[in-house]
């Protein structure tokens, strides 16, 4: 099978992430994958091309100029006439909405499109935008993807003639767990990991840490990412005379040592899929606190394997803080859960072959 796989960049985010995990698993003698960066190369190229199964990849791009959308949906359904996919799989919203102009301009033929949505666009976007998501993604792929439960179950009631799946993300998890006596230090270790952009909702964690009652305890958090609001979170933190409590580290490649050595892990973002960073530390049994949004929804059941708070509240996310660090019993058994409940929804060989069915069904179809 030849499939043609759309994506924004192989730059170091989830989507992104995911899709190399996905073609590593593809046997090259079954499948042949070609792929489209439609912005630019990305920090992970090399690891991209490096993969058994991809036999090209085509960058967008015109030297010295920016290229127009409409160029690229042009080029990108020369490259679909070139190539004879027997389909399309795009991914992230950019490339998702070029895949679906690019279609609806009668540029394929009869090659199904399959779109992968990995976040929660109607929290996200403007009406404006999701008109146009609506218009030229939704109704122009055969199948839409998700890795939520819960956004999947939204999109269905929005969209109950579309074929919609949801498939869990691919993850490798260590075999170590997470103990809270790995560490010396009486002092707790907060940790949250996340690209520096607004809808990851740092603010509100760094004004959450402004508000502990640190009287009895003394605590540290790292935040692992980074992004264009680095230099504003920077400043929020010294304006708030937290620069000895809290540490910028940068992006990381490997989270899982950080997470070991950490008491406690912290989402609070605004709007989310299936965030990998958060299903990486319950599945290493580090409890943790996350906004109560999208995808999230499908991971933690409030108090049971975490606890949830709501998005942009500062105060119930630092109420949730201070019951952890303070209650050492009850985090430990949130973080046994949370392994627990990892451990059951995930499973990659599952998630490959569901992909790989969805692929054979669409093709059969197609073919009929």
């Amino acid at each position: 099978m030849r499939i043609l796989y759309v994506i924004d960049s192989m730059a170091k985010d989830g989507a992104e992430s995911q899709l190399l995990k996905t073609l590593e698993r593809l046997n090259p003698d079954e499948y042949e994958a070609y792929v489209i960066l439609s912005r630019t190369k990305g920090e992970r190229f090399k690891d991209l091309t490096a993969l058994p199964c991809v036999r090209d990849v085509t960058i967008l791009k015109s030297e010295g100029k920016k290229r127009k959308i409409l160029e690229k949906a042009f080029a990108l359904g020369g490259v679909i006439k070139a190539i004879q996919p027997d389909l399309v799989h795009s991914w992230l919203w950019y490339s998702n909405f070029l895949s679906g102009l690019s279609y609806r301009l009668g540029l394929w033929g009869r090659i199904p499109l399959i779109v992968s949505q990995r976040g929660d666009y109607h929290a996200r976007y403007s009406k404006f935008r999701l008109w146009i998501t609506e218009k030229f993604i939704y109704n122009a792929a055969n199948i839409l993807l998700t890795n939520s439960k819960q956004i999947q179950q939204h999109l269905q009631n929005l969209y109950p003639q579309k074929t919609i799946y949801s498939i869990p993300n691919l993850l490798e998890l260590p075999t170590e767990e997470w103990s809270p006596n790995q560490r010396d230090s009486s002092e707790k270790r907060i940790v949250c990991v996340g690209r520096f952009s607004h809808e990851k909702g740092h603010r509100y964690l760094i004004k959450a840490l402004y508000r502990i009652d640190c009287k009895d305890f003394s605590w540290q958090c790292v935040f692992l990412g980074d992004g264009e609001l680095q230099s504003e979170l920077t400043n929020l933190t010294d304006n708030l005379n937290l620069s000895d409590k809290i540490t910028f580290l940068g992006f990381c490649d490997d989270v899982y040592p950080v997470l070991l050595q950490a008491d406690l892990f912290v989402l609070p973002s605004l709007h989310e899929g299936s965030p990998n960073a958060l299903i990486e530390a319950m599945g290493l049994g580090l409890p943790c606190i996350a906004s109560d949004v999208g995808g999230i929804k499908d991971l933690i059941d409030n108090e049971i394997n975490g606890i949830l708070v709501p998005p942009k509240d500062s105060d119930a996310l630092s109420n949730a803080l201070q019951k952890l660090i303070t209650d050492t019993d009850y985090s430990v058994d949130l973080g046994k859960n949370a392994r627990k409940t990892i451990q059951q929804k995930f499973n990659n060989a599952e998630s490959i072959q569901k992909l790989i069915d969805i692929y054979q069904t669409l093709l059969c179809k197609n073919e009929a």
